[in-house]
C-alpha cells in the first residue's frame, strides 16, 4: 500500500483541540474587527495619527500565528504516521534465497579473479551484514539444485560457497526460472516475508513471463537480483586454462545482455543490481531486502510516530512571535 492508504494518526483524541484552535481564532479576528470598527467613532484624521501599523491592519496577525502554531503542535502531538518498523525479532528472522549460477559464463575473467569468485565474496560481505538472519542457497545451471536449507551459520555457508563450480552442474546452461519453486520450498510458511536473491551474469530472455507471474503471486516472496559481469564479457577459461567453446567450437560469448537486464525490471518488476567494485551493491541489497520485509505483514511491527515533523514549523513560527510590537490580548 501506498503512504496515503496507510495515513493514520496514533493519538488521534488530540484532533478534538483542532475546532477549539479555530473557534479561538475567529473570536481574536472578531474581536480585533470590532475594535477597529469602535474607531469609526473618531475623527479620521485624529484616528490615522492614533493606529499603530495602520497599513497592516488586514494583513497577517498575531491571532493567525497563535492559530497556526497550535495547529502544529496539535497535528504533533497526534502522532501522524504512513509506515512501519518492523520489530528486530522479526528482521532477524527474515530468510533470504540465494540463488546463484553455476554456469560456464561465470568462469569470465572480465572481473578478476572471475565471475564466480567475485559472486562468492560479494554474498560473503551480504550474509556477514545480516548476522543472525537465516540465508539457503540454492545452485543453478540448465536446472536448479538446493546446496543448503536456511542456515544463520556463516561457518557452514562458506565451504559450501567455496565449493560451487560448473563442473558438478548436471547440464551446461542458464535456466533462472527452475530456482523459484525450490526457494518456495526452502521458505515455506515464511514465503511472503523472504526475498530470493539471484547472483548472476544475466537472464535468458525465455525466464521473463515465469519471473513476472512469481513475482505478481502474491504470498511469494520479493526478488531481487545482482549481476556480475561486463556488457562487454571476457574470456571463460577452465581450470586448466583451455578457452570455454560452445556447441559450435567457439568462444563462448560471455557478454552481459543489458536489454535483457532492462526488460527484466521493467516486464518482471525485479530490481537489477550491477556489481560494484566497492561494498554499494552490498549496501543497496540490505537496503532493498529491508524495504521487501516492511511491506510483510508483521504482527508485531510498530507505525513510526511522524510527529516530530509538525515540530520544525511549530518552532519557526514561535520565533516570529518575538517580532517587536507583536502581542495578543484574547
Amino acid at each position: 500500500m501506498s503512504g496515503i492508504e496507510l495515513f493514520q494518526f496514533l493519538r488521534p483524541v488530540w484532533l478534538i483541540a483542532i475546532p477549539v484552535i479555530a473557534a479561538l481564532w475567529w473570536y481574536g479576528r472578531w474581536r480585533a474587527n470590532a475594535v477597529e470598527g469602535s474607531g469609526q467613532l473618531v475623527a479620521s484624521h485624529l484616528r490615522a495619527a492614533l493606529t499603530v501599523n495602520r497599513d497592516q491592519r488586514d494583513s497577517f496577525r498575531p491571532v493567525d500565528l497563535a492559530a497556526l502554531l497550535g495547529l502544529a503542535v496539535v497535528l504533533a502531538a497526534s502522532g501522524p504516521t504512513w509506515s512501519r518498523q518492523p520489530s528486530p525479532w522479526f528482521a532477524e528472522t527474515a530468510p533470504l534465497v540465494v540463488a546463484i549460477e553455476v554456469s560456464d559464463s561465470m568462469r569470465a575473467s572480465d572481473v578478476a579473479p572471475t565471475r564466480l569468485d567475485r559472486a562468492r565474496f560479494k554474498l560473503l560481505d551480504l550474509i556477514a551484514a545480516r548476522t543472525g538472519s537465516r540465508t539457503a542457497v540454492i545452485a543453478y545451471a540448465d536446472s536448479a539444485h538446493i546446496v543448503l536449507p536456511p542456515s544463520s551459520d556463516v561457518d557452514v555457508i562458506k565451504p559450501l560457497l567455496e565449493s560451487l563450480d560448473p563442473a558438478i552442474m548436471p547440464l551446461p546452461g542458464s535456466n533462472a526460472a527452475d530456482a523459484l519453486p525450490l526457494a518456495l520450498r526452502l521458505l515455506g510458511d515464511n514465503a511472503a516475508i523472504g526475498t530470493v536473491l539471484f547472483v548472476n551474469d544475466g537472464f535468458n530472455a525465455l525466464d521473463i513471463p515465469a519471473l513476472a507471474r512469481f513475482e505478481a503471486t502474491a504470498g511469494n516472496p520479493s526478488l531481487v537480483a545482482l549481476t556480475v559481469g561486463t556488457d562487454e564479457g571476457g574470456v571463460a577459461l577452465y581450470p586448466d586454462g583451455s578457452a570455454v567453446t560452445d556447441s559450435e567450437g567457439n568462444r563462448l560469448d560471455t557478454a552481459v545482455d543489458a536489454d535483457v537486464l532492462a526488460r527484466v525490471q521493467a516486464e518482471a518488476g525485479i530490481p537489477v543490481l550491477r556489481m560494484t567494485s566497492d561494498d554499494a551493491d552490498v549496501r543497496r541489497l540490505l537496503r532493498t531486502i529491508e524495504s521487501n520485509l516492511t511491506r510483510a505483514d508483521d504482527p508485531d511491527a510498530r507505525w513510526r510516530d511522524e510527529g516530530w515533523w509538525f515540530l520544525w514549523p511549530a518552532a519557526l513560527l514561535g520565533l516570529l512571535w518575538f517580532r517587536r510590537g507583536w502581542t495578543m490580548r484574547w
